[in-house]
């Protein structure tokens, strides 16, 4: 009896595959796009404001081809071939990136490296997921998301925090070849794990051709009712993406000119670009805590917290975070920068906003998608992100031309119309259907 019980509550041995592999993988993404903005600037001569919308549009197009590898896994290749397969242009991307000399090979190696991770992120999540629904292990499939997210995170600290030591120390080539490394072992341990995995059905994804797309006459009547009000909530989730993919460009830009990096009291000074490093460690020590708070939540409620009041909930917290920001910029001037407390309270807030509404959105895209379309709509959700940082691409050419107090504040209003927005078609929506 007790053997059956711990069997339950144990994880499936793939899902540990599935977290280091996503661990290295996510290390080598996070870590090449935190040396990105001071890289195209001070050794390809690009402004702030270029640098920083070739940064966004690369971050959308990363966010954009999930669509593609979503649609590949569910009716070509399946889920571990798709990874597997586009883990090479990952890979030669990095190497192509640390030899880039010209914008032309910037272009070229960043365009590889958007096609790798855009066609390797719809498919992780719902092979993950697969395991748990086939082994009947459903109920822990919220501690999986939560464990997997971490798995982001810490990949994304350490190298965040790491490679501008690096770089400083080895030069720029040196400090990008490491990610390359990181994706080799992430492809070895993704390849490893295989016979753990979810089987894949080659008459399922057949089937899925001659259906012709995700039509409503394939689906269920209570399919399309989750399908739409899940679609309605999506556009507004693009305006989080804005704002908070920004930490990658103009929040580093606004670190070097008007923050003082010494860690008072701990006497530590920081790099501009190594503050990326904070929301990835916040998001680690915040997920037990995020995990605490709502489970005391739904006690005191007697019955779970809907994931679009926890999506809701994440706008008006992101917006606080920006906030705090735009109040930093009013009194920052490059003469005489402001505490780098300011910065680290932010991150704290708008790790609690991610949370809120990244994790709990991927879960929910996964969750409520009709079977046959699980990588599809992740794929969607991913599409919110594309289109934030498109958005962010136009809105970052303001950074050279707006006071940070009025570039900050901007975002801040546009969050707080989102999350209106998201409340009058989502929430009321649920209300009503409840």
């Amino acid at each position: 009896m007790q053997a059956q019980l711990r069997a339950r509550v144990r994880h499936p041995v793939g899902f540990w595959f599935v977290f280091w592999g996503e661990l290295a993988e996510r290390a080598c993404y996070y870590g090449m796009r935190t040396l990105l903005a001071l890289y195209i600037t001070s050794q390809l001569g690009f402004s702030d404001s270029d640098a920083a919308t070739v940064i966004q549009i690369f971050m959308a197009s990363c966010y954009a081809l999930p669509l593609v590898g979503g649609y590949i896994a569910d009716r070509w290749l399946g889920r571990y071939p798709t990874i597997i397969f586009f883990s090479f242009p990952y890979i030669f991307g990095q190497v192509a990136l640390g030899f880039a000399g010209s914008p032309w090979m910037l272009y070229a190696s960043l365009g590889l490296l958007a096609m790798g991770a855009g066609a390797i992120k719809p498919n992780v999540s719902p092979m993950m997921a697969r395991m748990y629904q086939e082994q009947g292990k459903e109920a822990l499939m919220d501690k999986a998301f939560s464990y997997f997210y971490v798995a982001i995170n810490v990949g994304g600290f350490v190298t965040s925090y790491a490679l501008p030591w690096v770089r400083d120390k080895a030069g720029y080539q040196v400090a990008l070849m490491l990610p390359a490394a990181l994706m080799t072992g992430a492809l070895i341990v993704f390849a490893a794990g295989r016979r753990f995995y979810p089987q894949e059905s080659a008459a399922s994804r057949a089937a899925a051709r001659t259906q012709g797309g995700p039509g409503q006459a394939s689906m269920t009547p209570e399919e399309r009712v989750r399908l739409m009000r899940m679609l309605l909530g999506f556009p507004m989730i693009l305006v989080f993406w804005m704002a908070y993919d920004q930490t990658a460009t103009t929040w580093v830009f606004f670190a070097r000119d008007y923050i003082d990096l010494n860690l008072w009291p701990f006497g530590v000074d920081l790099t501009p670009d190594q503050m990326q490093a904070v929301n990835p460690l916040m998001i680690i020590l915040l997920t037990p805590i995020f995990n605490a708070v709502w489970g005391w939540v739904d006690r005191r409620r007697g019955v779970l917290t809907p994931a679009r009041t926890k999506v809701f909930v994440g706008f008006g917290i992101t917006a606080l975070s920006i906030a705090i920001m735009a109040v930093a910029g009013g009194l920052a001037s490059k003469e005489h920068p402001v505490s780098i407390w300011f910065m680290l309270t932010s991150n704290v807030l708008l790790g609690f906003g991610e949370l809120c509404i990244s994790m709990i959105g991927l879960q929910w895209a996964y969750m409520e998608a009709p079977a046959r379309l699980k990588s599809s709509i992740t794929a969607v959700f991913y599409l919110t992100i594309f289109a934030g940082d498109m958005v962010g691409g136009l809105y970052v050419q303001l950074y050279d031309r707006l006071s940070p107090f009025a570039y900050f504040g901007g975002q801040v209003a546009a969050l707080l119309a989102a999350g209106a927005i998201f409340y009058a078609v989502a929430l009321r929506r649920q209300r009503a259907a409840a």
